[in-house]
């Protein structure tokens, strides 16, 4: 058996290769809680011990009172001391306790960064926890893009990745991914999730948590299908409905639903667009090549889930590209997509 680790920004996602999805998906984090205890010896005394708790995952992000670190950040595994800290804890935890994995097996990280464009120290830093504290038996590190590409079957396209904290553009031939046509940005899932807690604040007039804020994108917000402003009208209830954690049930405007999910498109001081991610990475690869990678757009990622994602892709691109490419633009959308690059390992 190959152990496939695909550690994003939001979440990370891990199990066996060949299967057909993660055997555990779980929030990349790892909080540190301190409680009094007081052991009944030491009551005595009067002596109250602090003891330190670790939370990994799931359990990690609903310590309201801890420090919780987030190892990995706008799509980077960080290199200070607290989040290295957490993210050889993640790992042991995940293959000891997650996985039950103790003897030597092969793995497979899938990583954002291509090896152009990724630090030395930090493969150097993830090559030697998995040797000395893991002790795998052999290690591959592969481009998530690469991989996300491999899951639909093929080994030529355009690869557009969108998860919690990067969107980026990778065009891949034959397996490998371009890192001088790489085109990417810092907007993403988490920004989309910041935009709706400022509107529902102002519109409900309290601060909404982030994870309420969360689920609340996931269930009932979409793309809308042009960039005029107008989104299709939807007359269906159940879609705008959203139950609060007070159990209030809101209707969900369409400047929400499909207003917060416009920064992808433009929006962001300094940031780039979707759009423009993908003509760059087209316009600076060879010719001869540009006509394979608009056949085969490939979107993946947490925040490719959002509903019209791909159809609006395919229009934003069809009236910016020349007519003998537009002509032949084909944005694929599997289901499995949020999944994509580990299954692609």
């Amino acid at each position: 058996d190959v152990v496939v680790l695909d550690a994003g920004s939001g979440f990370l996602k891990v199990g066996f290769c060949g299967e057909d999805a993660p055997r555990a998906v779980l929030p990349t984090a790892m909080a540190t809680a301190t409680a009094d205890e007081s052991r009944e010896d030491e009551a005595v005394s009067g002596d109250a011990q602090k003891k330190s708790q670790v939370f990994y995952g799931e359990e990690a992000v609903l310590q309201e009172s801890a420090v919780i670190t987030r190892p990995v950040q706008r799509g980077e595994l960080q290199l200070s001391a607290p989040e290295k800290e957490a993210m050889e804890s993640l790992l042991e935890h995940v293959f000891r306790n997650v996985l039950g994995v103790e003897e030597d097996l092969p793995c497979l990280i899938a990583d954002t960064m291509p090896l152009g464009q990724s630090s030395y120290a930090t493969r150097q830093w993830i090559a030697e926890v998995m040797f000395e504290k893991i002790k795998v038996k052999s290690l591959a590190i592969f481009n998530t893009a690469a991989l996300s590409l491999f899951s639909t079957g093929r080994t030529r396209g355009l690869v557009v990745e969108s998860g919690e904290g990067i969107t980026q553009a990778v065009p891949v031939f034959e397996g490998y991914a371009i890192p001088h046509a790489i085109f990417k940005m810092k907007v993403a899932g988490q920004d989309i999730t910041q935009r709706i807690q400022t509107l529902m604040g102002e519109e409900l007039g309290e601060p909404q948590s982030y994870r309420t804020m969360q689920a609340l994108k996931e269930k009932v917000c979409f793309v809308a299908p042009s960039s005029s402003g107008v989104p299709a009208p939807d007359g269906d209830e159940e879609a705008r409905s959203f139950e609060l954690p007070d159990g209030k049930i809101i209707q969900v405007s369409e400047k929400i639903r499909a207003g917060a999910t416009e920064i992808l498109f433009g929006g962001v001081e300094g940031e780039a667009s979707m759009q423009k991610n993908l003509l760059d990475a087209i316009n600076t690869v060879d010719l001869d090549f540009r006509q394979d990678l608009v056949k085969s757009v490939v979107v993946a990622g947490g925040t490719s889930m959002l509903q019209n994602l791909a159809p609006r892709l395919r229009l934003e691109l069809k009236s910016a590209l020349a007519s003998d490419l537009s002509r032949t633009v084909e944005v694929v959308s599997d289901s499995q997509r949020r999944f994509a690059a580990w299954i692609g390992g």
